[in-house]
């Protein structure tokens, strides 16, 4: 059986797939159109970000009454973090995505390493768990934990091995000419796209920035070898794109060159941003230490003087 914060954890982040539902709004941009007004909001993906948020603020203030506070930090991490999901699919990085090459990829970090990366290192599970009605978390939630296919999955995509694969090759996968270009173009390629860079980065970034210290799957030396093997395929794929001589992507129109920047020079930032997507490994080198020092501290405070 899974440990019960973990069948806590599985519990929260299916909910968190389930309320999130595809990104079918994509919205549109033209020449005219003002960049900062561009917002498109969809009830979609606006309703479960807000629900999500609500729960999280109603199980914060349960605990606070029960004298287990959560952190102002954890608090706005996790806000950051489902901001980072809310300008991803609703501002006009969205509508903008399917014009640049270089903003769809923005678009992507935002998706597959900061929202989820703060919504982990947020800890939300309690506050969110506390913040649903408790007839949700009995009659709903305990029947899928005890699923075993549920279970199974979970073992399957947490896995220290199959989740950085997962996470290296999805992006591989996408940024494929041809497969990109579909994705673009068709709406259910798209959102099954974003569903799948979500999917993989919460359960890579869990892996890396699970605080639980010696409970964890990996110790803290190995994460920081499972990052370096992961900003290797990033770095490479953005390599080839920013190096190449000649556009890869066929679907970008980079807005018939309004912005002063033609289908190449496009696909160069585009690239550079992939290349520089291997900064996760900065970053997450970054997080692996704050929690190794911190766990440190904890163990000298406890120790005999």
């Amino acid at each position: 059986m899974i440990a019960p914060r973990t069948q806590v954890g599985i519990a929260i982040f299916f909910l968190f797939l389930a309320l999130s539902g595809p990104s079918s709004a994509h919205g549109s941009f033209a020449e005219k159109d003002n960049f900062w007004l561009a917002w498109h909001f969809s009830l979609e993906i606006l309703l479960p970000l807000v629900l999500i948020v609500l729960i999280y603020v109603r199980g914060r203030q349960k605990r606070l009454h029960q004298k287990k506070p959560v952190s102002l930090g954890r608090t706005v991490a996790f806000l950051a973090g489902m901001g980072c999901f809310l300008i991803a699919l609703q501002s006009p990085i969205e509508p903008l995505s399917d014009h640049f090459l270089f903003i769809h990829q923005l678009e992507h970090m935002l998706l597959r390493v900061f929202g989820p990366l703060l919504t982990i290192f947020a800890m939300p599970l309690a506050p969110l768990l506390q913040g649903l009605p408790s007839w949700l978390r009995h009659r709903l939630l305990s029947p899928l934990l005890r699923s075993f296919w549920i279970q199974a999955l979970y073992r399957f995509l947490s896995h220290p091995v199959v989740s950085p694969i997962l996470f290296a090759g999805t992006m591989i996968f996408w940024q494929i000419p041809p497969i990109h270009d579909a994705a673009v173009q068709n709406r259910w390629l798209h959102d099954l796209m974003h569903l799948s860079f979500i999917l993989t980065g919460f359960f890579f970034w869990w892996l890396i920035a699970d605080p639980r210290g010696a409970r964890a799957r990996l110790p803290y030396s190995l994460r920081l070898i499972v990052l370096w093997a992961v900003t290797v395929p990033d770095a490479l794929v953005g390599a080839l794109v920013t190096l190449a001589r000649s556009p890869l992507y066929q679907v970008y129109d980079v807005l018939h060159g309004s912005w002063r920047i033609d289908r190449l020079l496009d696909q160069q930032l585009g690239g550079i941003l992939m290349w520089n997507d291997a900064m996760i490994g900065v970053i997450g080198m970054a997080v692996v230490f704050l929690l190794w020092i911190r766990e440190d501290r904890q163990v000298k405070a406890k120790a005999p003087s």
